[in-house]
């Protein structure tokens, strides 16, 4: 994927070859003008989350604008090679009890923890926190997920942001890229996160 820089180039091309006012792409996007022309006088970095609306707005695929190659992705699959969270499963969530038990294979509908072990998710799931997820297989636009990438036995915690075309696994820290998810990896959601607790 392009750096935030390299995104706004092409939007700034696109502009051009378009001939549209920032005035004009803001209307298009359904955007206050002010943070459109923040994104292209690179004072905020432009919002993946958005970048079907421009993509729409500047008659492209969102493909094009990332930097990533036209091809049919699918939102059952994931990326490598990307800097991303640690997790550890701490064990099976007991209801009766309350607190956990030993970790086992869980079913839909049962309830598992684990632990952050970086600040990708920060500032809402702090380093350290624990996480609640409730397990099942899907988890809507925008949810926290425990996604398993790639086969690689270690979890991640990633918001889900699905677009029309493709789909990003979203860190809340800025620091983290996001990842693309492609057909030629394996993503497997495995839950959903309903809280975190942590020390203060």
């Amino acid at each position: 994927m392009k750096t935030n820089d390299e995104i706004m180039d092409i939007l700034d091309q696109l502009k051009k070859e378009n001939n549209l006012s920032v005035s004009e792409i803001a209307r298009r996007v359904n955007m206050a003008k002010s943070a459109v022309s923040k994104y292209f006088n690179r004072q905020r970095k432009f919002p993946l989350d958005r970048v079907e609306d421009f993509a729409q707005a500047m008659n492209v695929r969102p493909e094009y604008i990332l930097g990533y190659e036209a091809q049919t992705v699918y939102p059952e699959r994931g990326t490598n090679n990307v800097e991303h969270n640690e997790t550890t499963i701490v064990s099976e969530a007991d209801e009766a009890v309350d607190f956990p038990t030993n970790f086992s294979h869980l079913s839909k509908g049962q309830h598992f923890y684990f632990k952050m072990k970086d600040t990708s998710m920060e500032p809402i799931i702090p380093k350290d926190a624990t996480v609640l997820f409730k397990a099942q297989d899907d988890v809507q636009d925008e949810q926290f997920a425990a996604i398993i990438l790639n086969e690689d036995p270690t979890p991640l915690l990633k918001k889900i942001k699905k677009q029309e075309s493709f789909l990003l696994l979203l860190s809340e820290n800025p620091d983290y890229a996001p990842i693309i998810v492609s057909e030629n990896d394996t993503i497997e959601i495995i839950g959903r996160a309903i809280r975190v607790s942590y020390e203060l």
